[in-house]
């Protein structure tokens, strides 16, 4: 029972980790937003007006990582990006500038002349660009990040396919392979994988379906939450599929198909 509320928090914290990772950036960023004066627009009377600034600059910020990037950059569409980055940078700071010049009229513009204050205005504009293009790089430069991270994994993945292998937990939780031909029978509990051998068990952070589209032809699903070896079966019925045990002839490994 304790290991598999372990088991179940470990695969929660995994689940969620990503986001808790996203709001975490987006409550540092709201809160550094409205206290650094390098950030932010000039406001003379620090109010709620600067969170809704911040939120301008992360829905800029998050629609080109959610939507943008993935479409455009990370599929090699180079130039239509970089109009799109340009474009989207200047709407999103004509939006935040257009929403803060009401703001700082009364307190700053109106005490300039109106060619003055169209100037002061087009500074804006261009200062929340460069901030908007600034921080979209750093963007930009995470996600590249982990594409290439999720490029390897696949590769790996891919290779490991080729060569008959499973990339798999031993019971340290370290990382190692196993070979294809030495698992007898998976099992399926919660979020994770459990991989039986004639003598070891290992795990994965996996659902059946995913095993079963790695093993390919070379198991069956026997129930809701098994999966047997092809080449370990010795008998098979309605109620119980046998397999052979090649650490103890005489004693095969019974599973139930209920």
């Amino acid at each position: 029972m304790d290991k598999n509320k372990t088991d179940f928090t470990s695969s929660l914290w995994r689940f969620g980790r990503k986001w808790i990772v996203h709001i975490i950036f987006c409550a540092c960023f709201i809160y550094q937003f409205s206290h650094m004066s390098v950030m932010r627009p000039l406001i003379p009377e620090p109010t709620y007006m600067e969170y809704i600034f911040a939120l301008f600059a992360l829905t800029f910020l998050y629609l080109h990582y959610f939507l943008f990037i993935p479409r455009f950059l990370l599929q090699k569409k180079y130039v239509q990006y970089f109009i799109i980055a340009i474009v989207s940078a200047l709407i999103w700071s004509c939006c935040e500038a257009g929403f803060l010049k009401t703001y700082l009229h009364k307190y700053f513009y109106s005490n300039f002349p109106s060619f003055v204050q169209t100037k002061l205005f087009i500074h804006d504009i261009v200062g929340i660009s460069m901030r908007d293009i600034a921080l979209l790089s750093i963007f930009i430069l995470f996600s590249l990040y982990e594409e290439a991270v999720r490029e390897k994994k696949s590769m790996k993945k891919e290779s490991a396919k080729q060569l008959q292998l499973l990339k798999v937990k031993d019971e340290q939780k370290k990382d190692c392979f196993i070979e294809i031909s030495q698992l007898l029978y998976c099992k399926q509990v919660r979020n994770y994988t459990h991989y039986f051998t004639s003598d070891s068990e290992f795990t994965t952070l996996s659902t059946l379906k995913e095993t079963k589209e790695l093993l390919g032809d070379n198991c069956i699903q026997i129930s809701r939450n098994q999966l047997a070896m092809r080449h370990a079966i010795l008998n098979q019925n309605d109620a119980y599929v046998t397999l052979h045990n090649p650490s103890d002839a005489g004693k095969p490994i019974i599973l139930s198909v209920n």
